[in-house]
């Protein structure tokens, strides 16, 4: 053996004992049975983009993850850009536990991935930001380093968004799967939210 290749393999040897790989955490279930069975659940870390019309249901579709995460004491934050969300409105989620940041169109993607690179929010959700631009790429980084959840919800598709999760609802409880974690795509769910 080489001295190159010995000098190498002592390197991985210790690199596996100072730094083991370490699994990557299971998704977050949604709380809703029918859609983690299609899509198994929420990315963790990672970006879930969900699009449709305002009053299509999408905030139905995260709302039960909200509940869970905030009736067990952890923290989630809401980004709210244009300042529309009513959080006494929610059903069953633990107000004390929820964070809303309302700071406008323009720093609604840099709050979001400050946010989601912390560590400490187990999700964070984006509602009906502009179009994310450079901030799409480094929403992914953020989610990755602070073992995090994104769910970006908007009117309409964003391409741009490296989603491990894309749902379109299409109201009346129905939801098309976009791209799923168990690589379900193209299929309509009857979700009756």
């Amino acid at each position: 053996m080489s001295s190159r290749t010995a000098i190498i393999a002592d390197l991985r040897a210790h690199l596996a004992k100072v730094a083991p790989m370490r699994e990557p955490p299971p998704p977050s279930p949604t709380g809703i049975d029918a859609l983690d069975a299609q899509i198994g659940g929420w990315p963790q870390p990672g970006i879930a983009h969900i699009h449709g019309a305002i009053g299509s249901g999408r905030m139905g579709l995260i709302l039960p993850a909200i509940q869970a995460h905030t009736q067990a004491g952890r923290t989630i934050a809401i980004v709210d850009p244009m300042g529309w969300l009513y959080p006494p409105g929610l059903p069953d989620v633990d107000l004390q536990h929820l964070m809303l940041i309302r700071c406008g169109s323009i720093q609604s993607g840099w709050a979001t991935t400050q946010l989601a690179g912390s560590g400490a929010l187990p999700m964070t959700v984006l509602l009906d930001p502009p179009p994310l631009s450079q901030d799409a790429s480094r929403l992914l980084r953020a989610t990755e380093s602070g073992q995090s959840t994104v769910a970006v919800l908007t009117e309409t598709p964003d391409p741009r968004l490296s989603a491990q999760v894309r749902l379109h609802c299409l109201g009346g409880g129905e939801v098309q799967i976009e791209r799923g974690l168990r690589g379900q795509s193209g299929r309509s769910l009857r979700l009756g939210l």
